[in-house]
């Protein structure tokens, strides 16, 4: 009896043993599995931390917490992100960076990132780092990944590169109208010598050359940092630019319009002002590199009667025409940049102008939602340089121009 009690709960045992021994190995597997993330986690140079609603931190790696107290993991957990840092964000992202403050708001719903000066609680340090966050669930409940990340030199480069730009503008500003000021009052002055009021006439062409560029600049810079300048509406195309040619042909004669009535019946999203200086930018550079006695076109681009509609957006196309041969790929890639001024013409006279047209017409553009690019043709007549532009079309315009593609194609 004994022996047979023994022997039938013997198995049962057994598997006991085993299961148990099996669910050891594996908690043992799951903790070495989290301690090794963790030793990972805590190498990696990123500051990271997740967050709940209340932002208050339940984990945190080792560089978050160098970064924040100048300690280990566990002083973090538990405190707030605003017990253990300030953020002074340097662009446009400030509300959603600053909301990540903020546990009276809701957590962000999509990811987002921002260059922020992170500060401590008393405002010492200032260093800027890119800021990132992401929303996970866990447990079916919402939480936020935050990380810093310490910017490369080339990104550091940029942000001194437009607090330089951003300084420089607004030093300047107010002696630059005082020499324009006592310009002008000089300039009303009777009885000048012709020398003097042909070099006042000079300098005052100067000055306002340079309030020109500055404006540009700070312009540019803004841009960079903060794209939500530009502001976009509804409006009709072909009016845009018939008014913008009609106050253009002083600057450049040559200058024309293709195929402008089909422009007439496209409803394009866009900032009228920003289109229009970017189109300005586009004349000028044109007048710069192009051949004089050659037209300068702006025109929706051809093609079998709707190319100049793709999805939803339509294209423009701003051409000219030179004698010289065409750039390299690399020097096209660069025209659009900053301060690029290409290389001296052929007689030997330089490239006149700061290089800041074609890098202010594509952020204005993309400010808008479109893009630019730069495209050149090789002929014997010379090298035609084209700009194209996409502008975003009014959704239900876009899909109209697309139907009205399908009923007029042949096929």
């Amino acid at each position: 009896m004994n022996s047979s009690s023994f022997s039938s709960s013997s198995p049962r045992n057994s598997d006991s043993r085993d299961s148990d021994s099996r669910d050891s190995e594996l908690i043992a597997q799951l903790r070495q599995s989290l301690g090794m993330l963790q030793v990972a986690f805590d190498a990696a140079s990123e500051a990271m931390v997740i967050v709940d609603v209340d932002r208050r931190i339940h984990w945190a790696n080792q560089a978050s917490a160098e970064l924040f107290v100048g300690g280990v993991p566990i002083q973090v957990v538990n405190q707030t992100l605003a017990d253990v840092l300030m953020l002074r964000p340097l662009d446009s992202h400030a509300k959603a960076a600053l909301q990540l403050l903020d546990p009276q708001l809701p957590l962000p719903r999509s990811s987002g990132e921002s260059r922020c000066q992170v500060l401590s609680p008393n405002g010492d340090g200032s260093e800027v780092q890119l800021l990132r966050w992401r929303p996970v669930e866990l447990i079916q409940s919402p939480f936020l990944l935050v990380s810093f990340r310490d910017l490369s030199p080339e990104e550091r480069a940029l942000v001194q590169q437009q607090r330089f730009m951003t300084d420089l503008t607004h030093e300047l500003r107010t002696p630059l109208a005082i020499v324009i000021g006592n310009l002008q009052r000089m300039a009303r002055l009777k009885n000048l010598p012709n020398a003097v009021s042909s070099r006042l006439t000079m300098a005052r062409e100067e000055m306002a050359r340079i309030q020109k560029l500055l404006g540009h600049l700070s312009l540019l810079t803004r841009l960079e940092v903060d794209p939500d300048l530009v502001s976009c509406a509804d409006h009709r195309l072909g009016p845009l630019l018939q008014n913008w040619h009609d106050t253009s042909r002083e600057l450049a004669p040559n200058l024309t319009l293709l195929g402008l009535e089909r422009g007439n019946d496209l409803v394009v999203q866009t900032d009228p002002r920003a289109l229009m200086l970017a189109l300005d930018q586009l004349l000028d550079n044109a007048c710069q590199h192009a051949n004089r006695s050659m037209p300068i076109q702006l025109s929706l681009a051809e093609g079998d009667g709707q190319d100049h509609v793709i999805q939803d957006h339509c294209i423009l196309e701003f051409a000219s025409q030179s004698l010289d041969p065409p750039v390299s790929p690399e020097d096209l890639e660069l025209w659009s940049s900053p301060f690029f001024r290409g290389k001296p013409e052929r007689d030997g006279d330089t490239v006149e102008g700061p290089g800041l047209g074609l890098a202010l017409a594509r952020e204005l553009v993309q400010g808008c939602g479109g893009t630019l690019s730069l495209h050149q043709q090789s002929s014997r007549e010379g090298t035609t340089t084209i700009v194209r532009l996409r502008l975003r079309l009014r959704p239900t315009e876009a899909s109209g121009a697309v139907a009205a593609a399908v009923r007029t194609d042949p096929a």
